[in-house]
């Protein structure tokens, strides 16, 4: 039997673009809800099958988050998935393992100014956006 080529489905939010930007690409996949944790402003919408978000800062995303369930059904899904995220914010060997908490898995793109957070638990990514 053939392995399936897997695919995230979610919008992808660049790093770096306007909050209007960020805006508009939620706002294309359905109803947009804003949150405030006093520190950060953080918009969502929550899909058919995932939630995707961003926080903002000063009229600019900060970082992207997504809590999507492709690959959930084994350890090799989530690893397919985890870089595939990887790829959409840089080449794969710009991409580095960072220190693992047993809660979150760490990775950083120094190249990019990009890191990414894997919640080993939720099965949730954000990736922050560094100037």
């Amino acid at each position: 039997m053939k392995s399936q080529i897997m695919k995230i489905r979610t919008p992808h939010i660049p790093a770096g673009i306007s909050l209007e930007e960020g805006l508009s690409i939620l706002s294309a996949t359905g109803k947009v809800e804003e949150h405030d944790d006093e520190e950060e402003l953080f918009y969502k919408v929550s899909y058919e099958n995932f939630d995707i978000g961003f926080y903002q800062s000063e009229g600019k995303v900060t970082a992207a988050w997504y809590n999507d369930p492709t690959g959930r059904e084994s350890d090799e899904g989530i690893n397919q998935k985890v870089t595939l995220y990887l790829e959409r914010y840089g080449k794969i060997e710009d991409w580095e393992e960072g220190i693992n908490n047993g809660w979150i898995q760490f990775f950083n793109n120094n190249k990019n100014n990009i890191g990414m957070a894997y919640g080993v638990h939720k099965d949730v990514i954000r990736f922050n956006f560094f100037d």
